[in-house]
């Protein structure tokens, strides 16, 4: 069996993110280590959510796009989301974050073995389902954190 979203499974996050520190720098972009690990965060739990947002590509873009997720092209550096407003933390420590993060891991595992039907609106990639946000999220994590050096590059 082919896992889609191998970060996602507890051992492997959990030896990823023991290596991030509260002061550890990106090696590029503005977030810190806690606004990361809460962005992947909200992600993940928009995932899992029925909250509606705004799909910014044309529906006629979409099938292209959604190609794109079965590759194993990572996202560019420095991609603006025009979602993320570098949003001040809401968690009072990293710790409290990382933990926030498993519990959202495993409420959007929980919601799509609950329903599998469910989607939800991703801005670019329009409405995925849960293999789509399987691919999104591990390229999304991949991403965030080979920014903080914690996969190499």
């Amino acid at each position: 069996m082919i896992v889609l979203f191998p970060l996602s499974q507890p051992a492997t996050l959990g030896v990823v993110l023991e290596k991030l520190q509260p002061g550890t720098a990106p090696l590029w972009g503005g977030m810190s280590a806690q606004q990361m690990v809460e962005h992947l965060d909200v992600i993940v739990r928009h995932s899992a959510s029925d909250k509606e947002i705004a799909v910014s590509s044309p529906a006629e873009m979409l099938p292209k796009l959604r190609q794109w997720l079965d590759t194993d092209k990572p996202l560019q550096r420095n991609i603006r989301n025009p979602l993320f407003n570098n949003e001040p933390c809401v968690h009072p420590d990293l710790d409290a974050a990382i933990r926030s993060l498993h519990e959202g891991i495993a409420l959007f595992h929980e919601t799509f073995a609950e329903a599998p039907e469910h989607t939800s609106p991703h801005p670019v990639f329009g409405y995925l389902d849960y293999e789509g946000w399987l691919r999104f999220h591990q390229k999304h994590f991949r991403h965030h954190f080979t920014q903080f050096g914690l996969l190499g590059s």
